[in-house]
């Protein structure tokens, strides 16, 4: 790995666990100003929906910026939106400040959307064919370290400085990402050879044309129609009524997921020589035990093995991952892979949004229980056709191997 790979891995440390920070501190701003768990909770759902939103726009920018350029701008203008947020939560609380919030932090999230898929983008460029693997799960191990820090010290911070200046430690975590990033040169440049129109359209006619990119996005969609098993209120559900247990298990719940995702994050790491060659067969492997583990999960009553389970999960959920964000990079050309990755981003925030309602409906209906159970058989049932549309086409083992590797790629 170069200095410029772990220049940006601190990049996106920082931006990620500021925005942990941020999060924390607007939800607990709403919450102690409003007594209304509903209107906080709304926050996920504004992140969700402008993310949803800067999806649909990267094709715009992709054919006629460097990436590593957005992503240095889209930082400027996220703190300058934590300053503005800053300012306005020192004013007196009134509906129309309340209004104001929910409006800044939509475009902080719509900014933030852009860091997360030009990301990939400057990582192949950045990273030879032969260590893709291993750098995906070298970033994705990191990342999952300090998030999980960052959630357990986040409530420590805020009770320390309050919610309005924990804001600032957000801004100046940004500003490291942001001169992090001033020491990346990106290799790779683009120019518009389309129109607009073409432009926009150009990563969904990928996604339509390439029936290898088309069948995983079908896997994704999904699996996150079902991701939403661990957002708050299911986890919580879950630990009351089946654990019988009380709010504090509801962090060790969430702990033991970060922690088997910081475990998983390194045994993909140390094994990234031998997965690279057999990109599909790990894919598979990590889907189908992710899968089973989530139906074991669901048929727990002991929370001490419930902690065994989500840890177990952290492996086969990063094998997964990181396999498939290495099929997308090999795959796809420098210039396409944002589009790609924006095309697939828009639909699965689209169905995750879509699925809070499902999933809590499910809950309600026939338990909290039912629905991990569910989602473990149609994540099995996913992941058994979409490898067998996947193996079915002869050419599928192609996206196994570097572009340097195969005659005429993509």
């Amino acid at each position: 790995m170069t200095q410029r790979f772990y220049l940006l891995a601190a990049s996106q440390v920082t931006a990620n666990v500021g925005f942990v920070l941020y999060t924390m501190a607007v939800t607990s701003y709403i919450k102690e100003n409003t007594g209304s768990t509903a209107l906080a909770s709304m926050i996920t759902m504004t992140s969700l929906l402008a993310r949803l939103l800067s999806s649909l726009s990267v094709p715009l920018l992709a054919d006629t910026y460097k990436s590593i350029h957005i992503m240095r701008s889209v930082q400027v203008m996220q703190i300058g939106m934590l300053v503005g947020l800053y300012v306005l939560l020192t004013q007196k609380f009134t509906v129309t400040v309340l209004t104001m919030g929910f409006i800044i932090v939509g475009i902080i999230s719509f900014f933030n959307g852009f860091f997360s898929i030009f990301k990939t983008s400057v990582v192949r460029s950045l990273v030879n064919d032969s260590q893709r693997m291993q750098a995906n799960s070298l970033l994705s191990t990191i990342d999952q370290t300090f998030l999980f820090a960052g959630w357990s010290l986040g409530g420590f911070v805020l009770s320390l400085m309050g919610s309005t200046q924990s804001l600032f430690i957000t801004a100046g975590l940004l500003s490291i990402s942001f001169v992090c990033l001033l020491f990346i040169k990106e290799v790779h440049t683009y120019k518009q050879t389309q129109k607009r129109r073409a432009a926009i359209m150009e990563g969904w006619r990928f996604l339509w044309i390439h029936k290898r990119i088309r069948a995983l996005v079908i896997m994704d969609i999904i699996e996150s129609l079902f991701g939403t098993i661990w957002i708050g209120a299911i986890t919580l559900s879950f630990v009351k009524e089946v654990l019988g247990k009380g709010e504090a298990w509801w962090g060790y719940i969430n702990g033991a997921y970060y922690f088997g995702s910081i475990v998983g994050g390194i045994i993909v790491y140390r094994m990234s020589s031998m997965v690279k060659g057999r990109l599909l067969l790990f894919m598979f492997l990590g889907s189908l035990g992710y899968a089973v583990l989530t139906g074991f999960y669901g048929l727990v009553t002991n929370p001490y093995l419930a902690l065994v389970l989500l840890i177990m999960m952290g492996p086969a959920y990063q094998l997964r991952d990181v396999a498939q964000e290495t099929i997308y990079q090999n795959t796809c050309s420098n210039g396409m892979l944002p589009k790609v990755i924006a095309a697939k981003s828009t639909l699965v925030q689209a169905v995750f949004i879509l699925s809070i309602v499902f999933v809590g409906t499910v809950a309600d209906l026939f338990g909290v229980r039912f629905v991990y159970l569910f989602s473990s058989f149609m994540l099995l049932l996913t992941a058994l056709i979409g490898m067998a549309g996947l193996m079915y086409n002869k050419h599928s083992i192609e996206i196994d191997k570097t572009p340097a590797e195969r005659r005429g790629g993509i």
